[in-house]
């Protein structure tokens, strides 16, 4: 039996109708399921509902044999997993956000709220000004807003949010997937399940 690692956030509905089109029932799994764990013997296979940031670690330690998780989360905590597929649906973007479209002047020192400090460093490197990076767990874009910092880094979807809190997207950092991930040893054990399932998900152009 394996196990597949879903995640409870943005991503799940994508996930879901994506498996069941390459051929897995899922049956009783949805989006509003509270269930942690269910078995389904009738696949050969269990689900575990996780957090989007828990999922890696669970995939990676070979609790779970695969499972799907944003490519932010995977950039940001840069674990040791096979990534061989990402999803062509659920995409959405990590960008810089302000109350204007200006960018920090070349040597200003500001303050950048997001979710993402590994990324953030990163970034910052790259830039001519400095930044004193602080984290949040939630609502990021009130960073900005309540002037605890001058930008945030955090996804965009549609947009919605920023418009209607007068935020402004200054710039787009990289764009972001749902990705497939598989434990490297569960890929050795399981390979001609996996790669079968990776090939429909294929041949129905269901991931990129």
């Amino acid at each position: 039996m394996m196990r597949l690692a879903l995640p409870k956030g943005r991503n799940l509905a994508i996930a879901l109708a994506a498996f069941r089109e390459a051929g897995l029932r899922l049956d009783g799994v949805d989006v509003k399921a509270r269930q942690l764990r269910r078995r389904l013997d009738d696949e050969d296979l269990e689900i575990l509902m996780l957090k989007d940031w828990d999922l890696p670690l669970y995939v990676e330690h070979g609790i779970a044999d695969f499972g799907v998780v944003g490519s932010d989360v995977l950039d940001e905590m840069d674990g040791d997993l096979l990534v061989p597929a990402r999803f062509s649906e659920g995409g959405c973007r990590l960008s810089l956000i302000g109350r204007s479209d200006e960018v920090p002047e070349a040597g200003s020192q500001i303050r950048l709220a997001t979710k993402y400090p590994n990324l953030a460093r990163k970034l910052v490197a790259t830039r001519s000004w400095g930044a004193e990076i602080f984290k949040l767990s939630g609502s990021v874009e009130l960073g900005p807003l309540l002037d605890l910092s001058e930008l945030a880094l955090d996804i965009v979807q549609t947009g919605g949010t920023l418009r209607d809190n007068d935020l402004v997207e200054i710039e787009v950092i990289k764009q972001i997937q749902p990705c497939l991930v598989v434990n490297r040893a569960s890929y050795q054990r399981h390979r001609q399940r996996l790669n079968e399932l990776i090939r429909k998900l294929e041949e129905k152009e269901l991931v990129l």
